[in-house]
């Protein structure tokens, strides 16, 4: 045999093979990891563009089917796992409590979380456009904590202790999310 002709030792074989295997676990670890940011990624981006349309209604005036509307707002339902964008009707809105109706009765849209998320409201039940700055207003769950600067929303993978992630709102409107 040629000198030139030799092929492969094992010991080759075994560090190829180990390297391969090592790049190949490395690869799937980081893909299951990066599905999971994606799906916590889209579902915040999800709930920011709802919480904002609601803010936009508001803004921008619309009345809904032909009633004075006073604005609108986000009600979070943990206890069934959604959010509902709301309107409010009164002929004072000055006056009016800027709460979401206990019937539904001026429910714009029902929104389910995702199944893979809990939501866990933690300082408020919901938030309150009024055009046409918009002023905002917010029910706290506490009701011995009536002024609150800021809410803020959690929301967990199922399963897991701590929140995947968090929903902001300010006193001023802003929305965002970490």
């Amino acid at each position: 045999m040629k000198e030139g002709n030799r092929g492969f030792t094992l010991i080759e074989m075994l560090v190829v093979t180990g390297v391969v295997i090592l790049l190949s676990g490395i690869l799937i670890l980081y893909s299951r990891t990066g599905d999971q940011v994606s799906l916590i990624l889209r579902a915040r981006t999800q709930v920011i563009a709802d919480i904002n349309r609601a803010k936009n209604l508001a803004i921008t005036a619309q009345s809904w089917r032909d009633q004075n509307t006073c604005g609108y707002g986000v009600y979070f339902d943990p206890s069934n796992n959604r959010y509902i964008i709301f309107t409010e009707v009164a002929i004072d809105c000055a006056r009016a409590s800027h709460l979401r109706q206990e019937g539904g009765e001026y429910d714009v849209e029902v929104i389910p979380v995702p199944s893979q998320f809990i939501l866990a409201a933690s300082n408020v039940s919901q938030v309150f456009f009024m055009p046409p700055d918009p002023t905002i207003f917010f029910k706290p769950l506490d009701v011995n904590q009536p002024d609150i600067e800021q809410a803020e929303i959690d929301f967990y993978l199922v399963n897991q202790t701590s929140p995947a992630f968090q929903i902001f709102i300010n006193s001023i409107g802003q929305v965002w999310g970490i």
